[in-house]
């Protein structure tokens, strides 16, 4: 069967303010290389998808930048829109429609745009897993990577225990989402628990049967709204949007189904870069274990990450802090603090600043 690649490039990344904004989410965001995460993930899809079977799916308001930021990647026809965010298991629906309508069969792939992964070689070895186990089983295959620290921000899979070390691919048993540390710290210590890195490679037949299964009314509106013929079908899309249920592929459908899946547990190290401090990861740490992305004058400044987009950032006498700038916002805050951004943007938006967002 043909491989495809879809990029879930819809998220809008506010844990990353003020370096993500809603018309510039985080997936747009240049890392060490200077590309984007976005651009480094179709690079290393492309080790193992043809760059014409590659697709983004992003929301209406992020086709432009996107087409801007991937044209030398993969062809501009290849980036599909939703009219409005509905989370993973609208997209992955309407995906999986959409091209079994254009392409008839296949085997798709979902992956989050934003992923930092720096093993490309053992990033394709597991997709290529994935891709395989996927057509043999005609199910679908979610990939995991072993934790390497108690993370309570990511969610876990319980894999069944494995006779061999060598084997690579695993039953599912359930999943666990953002556990305590306690709880954490158990699983890390397991061989049978994975990070879920949000990668999902299913038959299309595999992925159509669950959703119709779990999700009837994903399948009903939307395979209704494709059944039309364009233009008619944009206008069904929206409508079809606005009448399902906001909910993720993974509460929808992969926990409900969990006995039938297999998890590949792959070897690539990988993070969701879930703030900025998981972002400065991506930096390197110079002399005074600072990591600093733009131009900085620091006088006595240790262990902090300074972040300047577009302005000079000047520091004295700061030890682990965190300080961010464009040219209109600054965030500081202490570095272990960086999760609360997600709360100060919430506070932004009930204030009504939404030039700031």
């Amino acid at each position: 069967m043909q491989k495809y690649a879809v990029l879930m490039a819809g998220g809008s990344g506010t844990r990353l303010w003020p370096l993500s904004k809603e018309a510039s989410p985080k997936q747009f965001i240049p890392v060490e290389d200077g590309s984007s995460m976005m651009v480094q993930t179709i690079k290393r899809l492309c080790r193992v998808v043809r760059p014409e079977q590659c697709f983004i799916l992003t929301s209406r308001l992020l086709v432009d930048i996107t087409k801007d930021s991937v044209r030398e990647y993969i062809p501009e026809a290849n980036i599909l829109s939703e009219p409005e965010r509905k989370n993973t298991a609208a997209c992955i629906t309407y995906a999986t429609l959409l091209l079994q309508k254009r392409h008839r069969e296949g085997i798709l792939c979902f992956v989050p745009a934003d992923g930092y992964v720096k093993d490309t070689e053992s990033y394709a070895e597991a997709l290529e897993l994935a891709f395989e186990t996927a057509e043999q089983t005609n199910g679908i295959v979610i990939i995991g990577v072993k934790p390497t620290y108690p993370a309570t921000g990511y969610g876990y899979i319980h894999v069944e225990p494995v006779k061999n070390a060598d084997e690579k691919t695993s039953r599912v048993l359930n999943f666990i989402e953002k556990p305590s540390l306690e709880v954490a710290q158990e699983l890390v210590r397991s061989e049978d628990y994975l990070w879920n890195c949000g990668i999902v490679v299913g038959t299309m037949d595999a992925i159509i049967r669950n959703v119709k299964e779990y999700i009837p009314d994903h399948y009903h509106k939307l395979s209704e709204a494709l059944e039309k013929e364009e233009p008619e079908t944009s206008a069904l899309i929206e409508k079809a949007y606005r009448q399902i249920q906001s909910i993720s592929f993974d509460n929808g459908v992969l926990e409900k189904c969990a006995s039938s899946l297999y998890a590949v547990k792959a070897s690539f190290d990988w993070d969701d870069i879930g703030s900025i401090d998981a972002l400065a990861k991506t930096l390197q740490e110079d002399s005074e274990g600072n990591r600093v992305k733009g131009r900085h004058i620091g006088i006595n400044t240790t262990n902090s990450i300074i972040y300047g987009k577009d302005i000079a950032i000047c520091t004295i006498d700061i030890d682990n802090m965190i300080v961010v700038g464009t040219k209109d916002e600054m965030l500081v805050c202490p570095r272990d603090k960086s999760q609360k951004v997600k709360n100060l943007v919430e506070k932004l938006k009930q204030q009504g600043h939404d030039d700031l967002l």
